[in-house]
């Protein structure tokens, strides 16, 4: 009895050391192409706006911006993916896409992404100088659009994408591309819904790198059409046309950005369609230093931000503009650790006196 009793010990033993080895290659396998990790904002407000004497605008909060869980990898050299969620207000999904890599000049992306259009909105708000995108992005680029469609989708859609690019240099034995392009066709509605009519919008972009390391100019399209329910008389699709232009340089430690944007929509204005031509100008730029802190050793990255922010709305010859200055802090005591602070000045031609907005946001990575 004993020695059947030892038998059976040993065969599973065996079994589930057997067991523990296909799971540890299981687990090997599976962490040689997927990653999982993710991020949060937690944001400090405070902003008054003033019309004359009296106050439009007054905030004091405390904020989760952002609470993303992302998974990525590369299944193969040819397939990769991304799933990325947000639960800061409620779990819904950011980030959900393949994409199919054939060649260094065309590759295929399906899902929901951020469109190719301009400089700043493909941009992870953990890269971004500031807090807040710039007006003109907010306004044209599908985070709180000017035509309410789209609004608060961070500048994403669903649809299919070719991107790739042409020739490149060698620096420092890297190879850079000298022209990249980006070619997608989108519902354009935004974030996890379905078209809203039969037609598709077309976002296209292209970068080119004039040979100097760091030194991009891009120009960007966007055409697209979105239901306007709002006027019985105006039974088609209404416009939604931008067109940016651009130029950035990002070296070792200076970062300079600059796009101008503009764009016609199609809007109810006074109860019958009319287009709103709006058009903004943006230039931000960042300087990094490093320090070596005395008690530990270690270094650390801080570097002083600024950017200029116009935004401009013109209907039926009536001129409506806002102006922002914001000056900032960008400061990584951690690798994974980061605090943003800015002040931001605001000029609104519809106001009397200037508003003031004071921002603190801490971002951590894990």
């Amino acid at each position: 009895m004993r020695r059947k009793s030892l038998l059976f010990v040993m065969i599973m033993l065996l079994f589930g050391l057997s067991s523990l080895n296909a799971q540890e290659s299981k687990k090997s396998l599976i962490g040689d192409y997927l990653s999982i990790g993710g991020w949060m904002n937690i944001q400090y407000d405070y902003e008054q706006q003033m019309n004359g004497e009296e106050v439009v605008v007054d905030m004091n909060t405390f904020n989760v911006r952002r609470a993303r869980l992302d998974i990525k990898g590369n299944i193969n050299p040819y397939l990769e993916f991304r799933l990325q969620s947000d639960f800061a207000v409620s779990p819904k999904m950011v980030d959900g896409f393949v994409k199919i890599k054939l060649a260094k000049y065309f590759n295929i992306q399906a899902g929901q992404f951020k469109i190719p259009f301009t400089f700043e909105n493909p941009q992870s708000p953990l890269t971004l100088e500031g807090i807040e995108y710039a007006q003109v992005i907010s306004k044209l680029s599908g985070y709180s659009d000017v035509c309410h469609v789209a609004t608060y989708s961070g500048g994403r859609d669903v649809g299919l994408m070719l991107y790739g690019n042409f020739f490149s240099f060698e620096n420092n034995g890297k190879d850079i591309p000298i022209l990249t392009y980006k070619l997608g066709v989108f519902n354009g509605n935004g974030m996890n819904k379905k078209d809203a009519n039969t037609k598709k919008d077309i976002a296209a972009s292209i970068e080119i790198c004039p040979g100097v390391k760091g030194l991009m100019l891009a120009a960007s399209y966007y055409d697209g059409n979105y239901m306007l329910d709002e006027i019985e008389v105006y039974n088609d699709d209404a416009e939604r046309d931008r067109f940016t232009v651009g130029a950035k340089y990002e070296g070792k430690s200076l970062v300079v950005r600059s796009e101008y944007i503009t764009g016609k929509t199609g809007m109810n204005i006074n109860g019958r369609y009319g287009i709103l031509n709006s058009d903004g100008l943006y230039v931000a730029a960042g300087y990094w230093f490093n320090y070596t802190c005395k008690n530990t050793g270690k270094t650390h990255k801080i570097r002083p931000v600024a950017r200029y922010d116009f935004f401009r709305e013109d209907v039926e010859d009536i001129n409506t503009n806002s102006t922002y200055y914001m000056v900032g802090v960008d400061w990584w005591p951690m690798h994974n650790l980061r605090l943003l602070l800015n002040y931001t000045l605001k000029d609104k031609v519809k106001y009397n006196e200037f508003g003031h907005l004071l921002q603190a946001q801490l971002s951590v990575k894990f």
